[in-house]
């Protein structure tokens, strides 16, 4: 009888500790914290836990109001938005949930924001950037190749798998990226990456494309004070910094995904498939639904949702992630990945308020385009887009990239070899300022040059020279000034090779002279004469305005030699290129509008001065790049 009573008193009890236990939690808050003293002074607080939508909220706190607390058909999902106004001081904000007699209190810290003259400074035509993968370029911490609870370690003899590149292997190497004369870094995506990845099918996810939580750095990389710190020491050298980002998509396993807050917060796969890859659809005035759908509303690939700007919540969570990673760490520009994927409206209005809250700011869209104009379409202002404006002041300037594909490996022609620069650039006038093009003969998705020409390394530094004294911003890929093939391969692994002297123990640091030196060697190519001829040129680019804002006249190109010159009211500099593999005689009467004020000109690679009152003889595939005297 008694075993009884106290097994009933037992159910009992528990009965009245499951009426009484809360029913909600909150599992995260993004953003973590925020600001004062922004334009745009309310944000959004996605909340995050079970059943915390059920739940109402309030706080107290001069100059913070709460505006609206947002439920959706996922009751794991909060929204509420509060307005930080101008009178607000910084803080930190108690916001309670309440759920009939259940309460849950959470601190949210409003700080002040940070001022520098080093941060937020954008970047232009005066800048060189150079490009990286930080997963392929150094391991400066072994010790976090492996983490506990991730998902993919470190595999050197797979192509597809992680090599365990991380921020303090940058770090450890800004000298190395400071002497090259780059001006700028953009590093690809350094979000949380925690996906699987298949091997057998090529899909290996070390790029960091396909974000699973868009506010930590990955683990595998670092922290985000780790990368505050290595935005703000290139800074402290000279360097501006430009983030990689991504609002086409997301990965598979990214946090959100798994549980979506509501129907509309994705594209359906099952509807609209994979995307088409065709960008031309946007502007293009006899454009069909369906492929408009295939490439606007369409997966990216398999693994990577497709994000749904349409839906409001989501907007304002993009946005403010941009800006939370701005403010927070103090990157100077953007790059924006597959900026034509996304609606239009959203990304407008997405470059709109960052720079609304960064004038000074700078983003390039990866606007992956076939031609010129529908490349001119997407800068700010443009001439070509109608009523639409896109707030985009950069574009990737791909047109230019394919013709530079062809334009060394060719003869002359109508429309064939160095004609082919030409005919690209006399189209600039369907841009609103060219010299905001980003241009680049290769980058992280694109085969390496120098295997593109051949391995021939007297067209690639033709194309060298054209890249760093022609009008836009110069990006250059990492490797690039070693002559980086693509290795025998094909995919992509083989255009991201690990950097020889990243790891420890590698037989080779081409980081050192010496390591170019053995590295040239090796594969029997003249890599310290490529890559003093890149530095040569990138130091001397530097404090050339003429280059930088100078007007551009070209002439059109004969015999497969393409000529022009970048001028200001206080500098003139010619640029010879010849395409051809023998030497040819320059009859100069040709440029006497450009010539009549000079004699004479100094190499700037070579220091020989040319004479300028006589034909100019021109080594077969050579540059000249002539300062003018």
């Amino acid at each position: 009888m008694l075993k009884y009573v106290f097994s009933t008193l037992i159910i009992f009890l528990l009965s009245l500790s499951t009426l009484f236990a809360q029913d909600f939690e909150i599992e995260r808050v993004e953003p973590p914290f925020w600001w004062t003293g922004f334009n745009e002074t309310e944000i959004q607080l996605l909340v995050y836990g079970d059943n915390i939508g059920t739940t109402r909220v309030s706080f107290d706190y001069p100059g913070i109001e709460l505006r609206r607390a947002v439920q959706t058909e996922n009751p794991n999902y909060l929204f509420v938005y509060v307005d930080i106004t101008p009178a607000a001081q910084p803080g930190t904000l108690s916001l309670t949930f309440t759920d009939g007699d259940d309460a849950i209190t959470i601190d949210y810290e409003v700080k002040e924001r940070q001022g520098s003259e080093n941060r937020h400074q954008g970047f232009d035509s005066s800048d060189v950037i150079y490009l990286l993968m930080p997963d392929r370029f150094a391991n400066g911490d072994p010790s976090i190749d492996e983490v506990p609870g991730m998902i993919e370690g470190v595999d050197m003899d797979e192509p597809f798998a992680r090599k365990g590149g991380d921020i303090q292997g940058i770090i450890n190497h800004l000298d190395y990226i400071k002497d090259l004369g780059m001006t700028a870094m953009w590093v690809n995506p350094i979000f949380e990456n925690d996906m699987p990845y298949n091997y057998e099918i090529g899909a290996g996810f070390y790029h960091s494309y396909a974000a699973t939580d868009m506010y930590k750095v990955d683990r595998r990389f670092g922290t985000n004070e780790d990368f505050v710190r290595l935005v703000r020491k290139s800074q402290d050298m000279g360097m501006k910094f430009i983030m990689d980002m991504i609002h086409n998509h997301v990965g598979t396993h990214h946090w959100f995904i798994k549980d979506l807050p509501s129907s509309d917060w994705i594209h359906d796969q099952d509807i609209y498939g994979n995307t088409n890859y065709r960008t031309s659809v946007l502007m293009d005035p006899y454009a069909s639904e369906s492929d408009y759908n295939r490439l606007i509303r369409a997966w990216f690939v398999d693994e990577m949702p497709d994000l749904d700007q349409r839906n409001p919540l989501l907007a304002d969570y993009l946005i403010q992630n941009t800006i939370w990673w701005v403010e927070f760490s103090g990157i100077d520009g953007i790059r924006m990945d597959t900026h034509a994927y996304p609606y239009t409206d959203y990304i407008a209005e997405w470059s709109r308020r960052v720079l609304e809250e960064y004038p000074d700011f700078n983003i390039v869209g990866e606007v992956w385009m076939p031609n010129v104009p529908t490349t001119a379409w997407w800068q700010h202002y443009s001439h070509i887009s109608g009523d639409y404006n896109s707030f985009l002041p950069s574009v990737t300037d791909f047109p230019l990239y394919d013709a530079l594909t062809r334009a060394f490996n060719e003869g002359p022609g109508w429309d064939t070899g160095l004609m082919r620069l030409y005919y690209v650039l006399s189209q600039d006038f369907l841009y609103v300022d060219p010299l905001l093009n980003v241009i680049f003969f290769d980058n992280h998705d694109l085969w390496r040059y120098f295997e593109t020409v051949g391995k021939d390394p007297d067209k690639f530094k033709m194309a060298i020279a054209f890249i760093l004294t022609t009008r836009g911003i110069p990006q250059i890929f990492y490797g690039s000034e070693l002559m980086f093939d693509m290795g025998g391969g094909t995919s992509d692994p083989f255009k991201r090779p690990p950097f020889p002297g990243g790891w420890p123990g590698d037989e080779i640091n081409a980081f050192t002279h010496e390591g170019r030196v053995q590295l040239g060697e090796k594969r029997e190519l003249p890599v310290t004469e490529v890559f003093d001829y890149l530095r040569t040129l990138t130091h001397w680019r530097a404090d050339k305005d003429v280059i930088h804002t100078g007007r551009l006249t070209h002439f059109v190109p004969e015999r497969n030699i393409y000529v022009y010159f970048r001028h200001n009211e206080d500098e003139t500099v010619m640029i010879v290129l010849n395409g051809q593999e023998y030497s040819q005689s320059l009859n100069l009467n040709r440029y006497s509008e450009m010539l009549s004020n000079y004699s004479s000109g100094k190499d700037v690679y070579s220091s020989q001065i040319f004479d300028l009152s006589q034909n100019l003889e021109i080594s077969g595939r050579q540059a000249l790049i002539l300062e003018l005297r």
